[in-house]
């Protein structure tokens, strides 16, 4: 079972004793761990751990794991990979459809309001657009 969202094992940790922490996963905000990028990065994507990201392994994750005070030489990189593939399917995310489909709308509005006046209108429609083409994708691809 882990407990850090950046796969450093928390039984070998000496925070753990010292702060009497229980693992990222259970910690709040304001917290020791609530200035930590990476618990931050899963959060945001609302995964439980690093190796559930489709761009594991970021260079975030790499030079924490390779730093030469906070690293473990690698290790985490090797238990994310092993919870990764432990995960059932269902569990794995994947970059939302809607997410997508917002970032490709305010490429393409960005791209069109450069050739036209309406900048930020264009934007705009496009970004409203593109989320909703993506959502309903991704209710497509759900049944």
């Amino acid at each position: 079972m882990y407990r850090s969202r950046c796969g450093l094992d928390c039984d070998a940790c000496v925070n753990r004793e010292e702060c009497g922490c229980s693992g990222c996963l259970d910690l709040a905000e304001g917290d020791w761990a609530g200035d930590c990028d990476i618990k931050k990065c899963c959060e945001d994507k609302l995964l439980e751990h690093c190796g559930l990201c489709p761009d594991f392994p970021c260079d975030l994750l790499r030079n924490t794991a390779f730093d030469t005070e906070e690293g473990d030489d690698g290790e985490r990189l090797i238990t994310l990979k092993r919870w990764s593939e432990e995960e059932p399917a269902s569990k794995r995310k994947a970059i939302s459809r809607p997410l997508l489909g917002l970032a490709i709308g305010v490429t393409a509005g960005a791209v069109l309001g450069a050739f036209t006046s309406g900048f930020g209108a264009m934007v705009f429609a496009c970004a409203i657009a593109g989320t909703a083409v993506g959502l309903f994708i991704d209710l497509s691809a759900k049944k």
